[in-house]
């Protein structure tokens, strides 16, 4: 009996020796530091949004179930802010607009107007493609018909050739006639495509084209603010549809038809004039 308990306690003697043996050979432990893990951000995946040169203004004429077609331009700005125009060929005398903001897909690829029809497109590299209500492509024989093409910039073009349009023109002689120089009709062209103005009773909106000295509006659209007196908007809307090009001389705008006299002639104003 003595000889197995001094056994056992040589046993267990061995054993806690092993045992504090191990734990001196165990390596120190790293005491954990204060200093932030440095952590990467993914880089993000290129996407329409983000890799695109998207602002400007878009153009085409869509399918139309009862009239030749739906001529659609639609301006986007930076500040995700737009214009849409559409015009129902042989169907409507004036275009209907809209204007307000859209919002990216979480992918960055498309587009969704805030107008009634909640539009949406599919914004590519200077087209963009009507999606239907549910934000898929349109099927069927007629689907390739619904690409918006991204104009030049039509008058940043005409300045390389001399013709200057961008800016606000006052107009100064309509039809051969001198205007009154108090009025305040005006015609404002910018680097899009867009032109805006006043008639002496009503604001205008609408494109315009121009290749060289040849110019075209798209169909202007008008308000109809109730006139207190005759004005000259009448001819003057009636002038915009026949002008088929321009003269600049000097800050001098001339609006022509083919080689007859001018139709219109207006002045270019300062950058910060009142209108």
């Amino acid at each position: 009996m003595r000889y197995s308990f001094s056994l056992f306690g040589s046993t267990v003697f061995c054993s806690v020796l092993s045992l504090g043996m191990l734990t001196g050979c165990q390596p120190e432990a790293t005491s954990p530091t204060n200093e932030p893990v440095q952590q990467q951000s993914p880089t993000p995946a290129d996407t329409s949004q983000n890799a695109l040169d998207w602002p400007g203004s878009y153009q085409g004429v869509i399918p139309c179930a009862d009239c030749p077609g739906i001529k659609m331009t639609l301006q986007l700005d930076a500040n995700q802010g737009y214009q849409l125009t559409r015009y129902y060929q042989e169907r409507a005398d004036e275009p209907e607009q809209t204007e307000g903001e859209f919002r990216w897909s979480s992918d960055g690829r498309q587009i969704q107007l805030d107008d009634a029809a909640g539009s949406q497109f599919l914004v590519g590299e200077n087209r963009l493609l009507m999606l239907n209500p549910q934000g898929e492509r349109i099927s069927g024989e007629l689907a390739a018909q619904y690409w918006l093409d991204k104009q030049q910039d039509t008058a940043a073009q005409s300045a390389d050739n001399g013709l200057n349009i961008a800016g606000k023109w006052q107009l100064t002689e309509l039809l051969q006639k001198a205007v009154d120089a108090d009025n305040k009709v005006f015609l404002q062209f910018d680097n899009a495509g867009r032109v805006s103005g006043y008639t002496g009773c009503n604001r205008l909106t609408g494109g315009y084209q121009l290749q060289g000295p040849k110019l075209s509006f798209t169909p202007l659209a008008t308000t109809r603010m109730a006139c207190l007196q005759e004005t000259i908007e009448p001819q003057l809307l009636d002038v915009l549809s026949k002008v088929d090009n321009i003269s600049i001389a000097g800050d001098e705008l001339s609006l022509n038809r083919a080689r007859m006299a001018p139709l219109a002639r207006f002045t270019r104003l300062p950058e910060n004039a009142d209108e």
